[in-house]
């Protein structure tokens, strides 16, 4: 664990704080200094090439995490941009002059840092393993349907619950018709997984409360997330656990996941569009 009382005291780091959704760097900066969260949440973001001046969350970083640990070795302009997820205090220092004499100083808690780094390092590559690894089998499953049908996209879901590791995944589908109503259309944890509820959430916002009143079994550990089309909330998904939480990395897994998935149910929305529009042609 890093010292962070220690290395605040030393003299050689200054203390900078940062508002909710302030930025710290933005994408293709070059940065030369090292940031150790002392107190609050980064959120580190990537820009989304399709869609201008929007940004994808990648993953929340909180205390002790080292930011830009990179700059020691090379000054490269950043790939990801950094933002404020709350109030947010740094300890920040200068890696070409400040750094070296920090080390002299202090080559104990330099150590600490430097074992730190290794292990931030670490996550970050099985991190990125796991999300490979996930990216593959989704393709795989994806590539597999032959036609997109409810079915199809049930059997989906189970292989969603394998690869992400959970002992319940549900399903949510917006009424295009009523606002804040969504029907509960899967549900792995119930004996007859299939199912046809219909729930209320204000404000468009799925309520895990209102879940619990509509006698809806829960894991004891659970995440959600909504699936978008065009800034519009259609879908839902919850997955959850019953022996262990989720970390970061998980939600960011089951995000990306979901991703693959929304553009499945969005071809079956279109193919059940185009096969209503000819039922109504055929019956006037």
């Amino acid at each position: 664990m890093i010292p962070l009382e220690n290395i605040k005291s030393s003299g050689h780091f200054s203390e900078i704080t940062l508002k909710k959704w302030e930025i710290l760097f933005r994408e293709w900066e070059v940065d030369e200094n090292l940031y150790i969260i002392y107190d609050g949440e980064l959120s580190v973001e990537r820009s989304i090439e399709t869609k201008k001046w929007e940004f994808k969350q990648l993953w929340l970083i909180g205390i002790w995490n080292i930011v830009w640990e990179a700059s020691l070795s090379h000054s490269e302009p950043k790939e990801v941009q950094i933002v404020a997820h709350r109030a947010t205090t740094l300890l920040k220092i200068e890696w070409k002059k400040a750094f070296p004499e920090y080390v002299t100083a202090y080559p104990r808690d330099w150590y600490n840092v430097l074992t730190n780094i290794i292990s931030i390092a670490n996550t970050r590559l099985l991190r990125s393993n796991r999300q490979l690894t996930a990216n593959y089998e989704v393709s795989v499953a994806i590539s597999k349907i032959k036609d997109i049908s409810i079915t199809s996209i049930y059997k989906l879901l189970l292989v969603f619950q394998s690869i992400l590791g959970v002992d319940q995944i549900m399903y949510f589908e917006k009424n295009r018709v009523m606002d804040s109503y969504y029907k509960l259309r899967y549900d792995s944890k119930n004996t007859d997984s299939i199912q046809n509820k219909i729930i209320k959430f204000p404000h468009e916002n799925l309520d895990i409360n209102i879940l619990k009143e509509e006698w809806i079994e829960l894991s004891k550990y659970f995440i959600s997330t909504d699936l978008s089309l065009w800034d519009e909330h259609y879908w839902f998904l919850v997955v959850g656990r019953d022996k262990k939480d989720f970390h970061e990395n998980e939600e960011q897994l089951l995000t990306n996941t979901a991703w693959s998935f929304v553009w499945i149910i969005h071809q079956k929305w279109l193919i059940d569009e185009a096969r209503n529009k000819n039922y109504i042609k055929s019956a006037l």
